[in-house]
């Protein structure tokens, strides 16, 4: 009896100390429940507990802010990085014609945004042929990292037409992520959106970052030459 007296003197000052159950429970050998039976119900304890808590928020805060900072410095490091690998390669991959009509597509008809998808979206089957060659020879893609969006007609046969792009772009049935269906075509985009409309796309911050280094580097091209 004189034992447990002591123990629960030594655990309510370490408590009045501002001290965790899980701490004074280390501390002493003592259970965490038994703890919890004595101090639970104390208003000090409670309002020990709320401080406790209020301090593990601040804490949690401080560390995903620190992590945040963290992170974007890295983004903002691999970034400069890609920047410099493009303009290093710009040079070489720029004696290329596939190179430079792949550009020239993503310019007109590419994401633009930075949120590390690489993407062009169209409805015409050459043009799509063209840049799913980009990707693979002037980019290295893999095969097996390349996705396919499709827009379906409802007046046009929802099977053939996924045959139809893999077929010609000669990526697997099961590499088509998202088909939506889409209301009857118009008079006027019967005949331009037979095939639906395709997304050709693939996950990249890296390319991301370069193609739209190499856009701009490309649109200087012939800048200083005179104009006619």
């Amino acid at each position: 009896m004189l034992t447990d007296l002591v123990k629960y003197k030594q655990a309510e000052i370490l408590r009045k100390k501002g001290n965790s159950y899980l701490l004074i429970s280390t501390k002493l050998g003592i259970p965490k429940s038994t703890i919890s039976n004595w101090f639970s119900k104390k208003s000090w304890s409670n309002k020990i507990k709320s401080d406790l808590n209020c301090l593990r928020l601040k804490e949690a805060k401080k560390n995903l802010l620190a992590a945040n900072l963290a992170r974007n410095k890295n983004q903002l490091k691999r970034r400069e990085e890609y920047l410099v690998e493009a303009k290093l390669e710009f040079n070489q991959l720029v004696k290329n014609p596939l190179f430079l009509i792949g550009l020239g597509i993503y310019w007109g008809e590419g994401d633009k945004t930075n949120n590390g998808r690489v993407a062009v979206i169209n409805t015409d089957p050459e043009l799509l042929r063209i840049m799913v060659s980009f990707y693979r020879k002037c980019l290295g893609i893999s095969n097996n990292d390349l996705r396919i969006g499709l827009f379906v007609y409802e007046d046009i046969n929802k099977e053939e037409i996924i045959k139809f792009w893999s077929d010609i772009l000669r990526i697997p049935r099961e590499q088509f992520i998202k088909i939506q269906t889409l209301k009857s075509r118009s008079k006027l985009t019967k005949n331009k959106s037979k095939f639906g409309i395709c997304s050709l796309y693939f996950s990249s911050t890296k390319f991301s970052v370069k193609i739209h280094e190499w856009i701009r580097l490309m649109s200087t091209l012939g800048l200083d030459a005179d104009i006619v």
